[in-house]
């Protein structure tokens, strides 16, 4: 098997979302960003699935020497070794998200709202910080600060989206990620909450974060030109793609806790059409 189609067969079983958006980049362009969410996606998978630590520090391993140039002999770390070469990168956010997951496998408490923005930039924002080379590459330059600004911002937003997205499944495996110090302003009863109870504190915490995390998306869609044109339209439908999931549990009550609320195939066609109308608007697509 081709090492970037071993990498596209992994984001396409594991999110159509982000298959459906990113397919559309040049063919260059998409095979970097599979190998990227490949990596991403395995990592992940390295705790959230197989609860393996000594895998996860493999992966770590293995990142390091392929950034040394000394890549492994393996599909995904070939995949990135190529990409790394046509799109230079650098080691921290990689590293980053790592320590992001060895976080979740020691079941780090989130205390804070502060302890949560940096859980949210291991897991998300990183990923935002890799992908800007690909698809950001003509202004990363000149506008590094603040393109890395937008793309950890929008990972973050990503990030709380998952954590409404996959509420009910990190109640039953015991993992809390909204904070103490929130939980606690909104004098929100755990116990209760686990029983699948939609309480007006429970409704009053959701709308907070949704609304957090649209402002967090609102930041990418206000400084979408400074990503390369033919990533902008992609970019753009990632995000909205996401952030429809959101819409989903405001539409649906708030019952995220009984059920993970998902975004259809003709909801999907509908913001493509939407988002493309709002990028021809704005002179951003042809």
């Amino acid at each position: 098997m081709d090492k970037y189609e071993y990498c596209e067969n992994i984001i396409k079983e594991s999110s159509q979302s982000f298959y459906k958006a990113f397919s559309v980049l040049p063919e260059e362009k998409a095979k970097a960003v599979y190998a990227i969410y490949a990596f991403c996606r395995t990592v992940d998978d390295a705790i959230d699935v197989d609860h393996d630590i000594k895998k996860l520090n493999a992966l770590e391993k293995n990142i390091k020497a392929t950034f040394e140039g000394k890549a492994p002999d393996d599909l995904l770390f070939q995949a990135l070794a190529d990409t790394f070469e046509k799109y230079p990168s650098n080691v921290e956010p990689y590293l980053d998200l790592i320590d992001g997951m060895r976080d979740d496998y020691n079941n780090k408490p989130i205390k804070t709202e502060a302890d949560l923005d940096k859980y949210c930039y291991k897991a998300a924002g990183t990923v935002g910080l890799m992908l800007l080379p690909v698809i950001a590459s003509e202004k990363l330059k000149d506008h590094k600060e603040k393109l890395e600004s937008v793309a950890v911002e929008l990972g973050k937003g990503m990030q709380i989206t998952n954590i409404l997205r996959d509420v009910r499944d990190d109640f039953i495996n015991d993992r809390v990620y909204f904070p103490d110090e929130i939980i606690e302003q909104y004098q929100l009863q755990i116990e209760i909450t686990r029983t699948g109870l939609v309480t007006a504190e429970w409704r009053g915490m959701m709308e907070y974060y949704i609304q957090k995390a649209k402002d967090q998306y609102q930041v990418f869609y206000d400084h979408a030109e400074l990503f390369d044109k033919d990533a902008i339209l992609p970019t753009y439908l990632a995000a909205r793609f996401y952030e429809a999931i959101m819409d989903q549990i405001e539409k649906r009550g708030y019952t995220n806790i009984n059920k993970r609320h998902v975004v259809g195939k003709f909801r999907k066609w509908r913001i493509s059409k939407a988002v493309q109308k709002t990028l021809s608007k704005r002179g951003l697509v042809e």
